[in-house]
């Protein structure tokens, strides 16, 4: 079976499917009570309730801008003629790939005893992401030019897990604070998609591409199903095994350390979800299939204006799931190692006005080898015990980054609203992003007993 698509039209949907860390202000905004979760060494004044925290991260080291060219009046794709192989491929990576993550907290409990802190925590959390080798943008432009592509590289995956987490730190004394977290896991959902064989074959009209891959679903109420001809069915999404044993299960620990060497001055350390989860439920197989792909040679802005590239990234999404050939095995197992962070920071308080602070954070997060680095520094005033703002600027993996934050108390309730992103604008009309870039939005509510 050959489905009509365009490699453009697929790649945009990759990228525009999921629009849009750890919160990196935690050390520097006075009043939140989740710091622990940023370095389980961080303690707080008294007790408190959350009664929810939202947390989404989308990375991407590519963006529109790679896609879209400007010429003249107009705007046109890459495979337009007036845009060369060396300015199109040039703007893009040997891996071009995004990954998300979304971390909901359901609830939150701390109390303090003495000089040791205890938390307790239950969350939702997913991770998601996608990767495509630079050799498929060359066939795009190129078609059978060079001799041999490797495209093996392209990957997506994605998975859902509860979490739940018991926190203690201890202050040793007034320089020196540790803490831990241990956390269980339990899973939902998890699907992996790994080409292992990518073979091209050109035509005047159209880039014929014969697949091989592993295609792994873990799940207790979703089934990979194929039609009577062996290619892929939608998912049953009926109610069957839908209350019984989760998925997976797993285990990760956070371990922090805050010293205070010097009056005013605060350095933190934290390594957050060293771990994995064992998928112990569901089915695999490897899937085959021959897909036809097409160029969108003439697509200006205009089209995206007026929505019809909407249809076409439909049409792909739904060409390429049925035209899968797959051979399901049953009682698939499989062990995964979740996103692990690495947070450095730095405060300083100023001694004329103890309210106004300067620092410096460093992060890193390991994901699948979609790994990013960045660091920042860091500007908070704290003037009041019910107000805290911060503002910060540094430079990541993909360039320049910025970030604010606030924390207000009303009573006993206290709002956290965060956001951090990096520079370049996004397409008119939507929220896709024109530059690579590292997105966090944080927005939680917390009530102190």
């Amino acid at each position: 079976m050959k489905k009509k698509i365009s490699v453009f039209a697929a790649m945009a949907f990759i990228a525009i499917g999921m629009h849009a860390q750890t919160f990196q202000q935690a050390l520097f905004l006075d009043g939140y009570r989740l710091g622990y979760r940023h370095n389980p060494a961080i303690q707080n004044e008294s007790g408190f309730l959350s009664v929810g925290q939202w947390e989404n991260q989308t990375r991407n080291n590519f963006g529109a801008a790679s896609f879209l060219f400007p010429r003249e009046d107009d705007v046109v794709t890459a495979l337009h003629s007036s845009v060369s192989a060396e300015e199109f491929l040039g703007s893009l990576s040997d891996d071009n790939f995004f990954t998300g993550n979304i971390n909901f907290n359901l609830v939150s409990y701390g109390w303090r005893k003495d000089k040791a802190y205890h938390t307790l925590e239950a969350n939702i959390r997913a991770t998601y992401g996608a990767s495509i080798p630079l050799e498929i943008f060359s066939i795009a432009k190129l078609g059978t030019g060079e001799a041999a592509y490797d495209l093996s590289g392209m990957r997506a995956f994605g998975n859902v897990i509860t979490e739940v987490a018991y926190g203690y730190s201890y202050k040793f004394s007034d320089i020196v604070s540790v803490g831990a977290r241990a956390k269980l896991l339990v899973g939902i959902e998890s699907l992996n998609y790994s080409v292992t064989r990518f073979d091209m074959n050109f035509t005047e009209d159209a880039y014929t591409a014969d697949v091989e891959a592993d295609l792994d679903l873990t799940s207790r109420w979703s089934k990979i199903r194929a039609d009577e001809n062996g290619y892929l069915n939608l998912l049953d999404l009926s109610s069957k095994d839908k209350w019984k044993l989760p998925s997976g299960a797993g285990l990760a620990i956070d371990l922090g350390v805050i010293v205070t060497p010097l009056e005013g001055l605060t350095l933190s350390a934290s390594v957050l979800d060293l771990g994995g989860i064992l998928w112990y439920y569901g089915n695999a197989g490897k899937s085959e299939g021959t897909t036809t792909f097409t160029g969108v040679k003439n697509l200006s802005l205009d089209d995206i204006k007026e929505g019809n590239i909407t249809a076409q990234f439909k049409d792909v999404r739904d060409d390429f799931i049925h035209s899968i050939k797959i051979k399901s095995v049953e009682s698939w197992k499989s062990i995964e190692a979740i996103p692990f962070n690495v947070n450095l920071a730095a405060k300083y308080e100023m001694p004329f006005y103890r309210a106004l602070a300067i620092g410096a954070t460093g992060n890193y997060i390991g994901c699948r080898g979609m790994d990013y680095r960045e660091v920042r520094g860091v500007l908070a005033w704290n003037p009041f015990n019910c107000f805290s703002v911060t503002g910060n600027g540094g430079t990541g993996t993909y360039g320049p980054v910025w970030g604010c934050a606030l924390n207000a108390a009303v009573y006993n309730f206290r709002l956290t609203a965060a956001l951090s992103n990096g520079f370049g604008g996004t397409v008119p009309y939507s929220d896709v992003p024109l530059k690579p870039n590292n997105k966090v939005v944080t927005v939680g509510l917390t009530y102190d007993l």
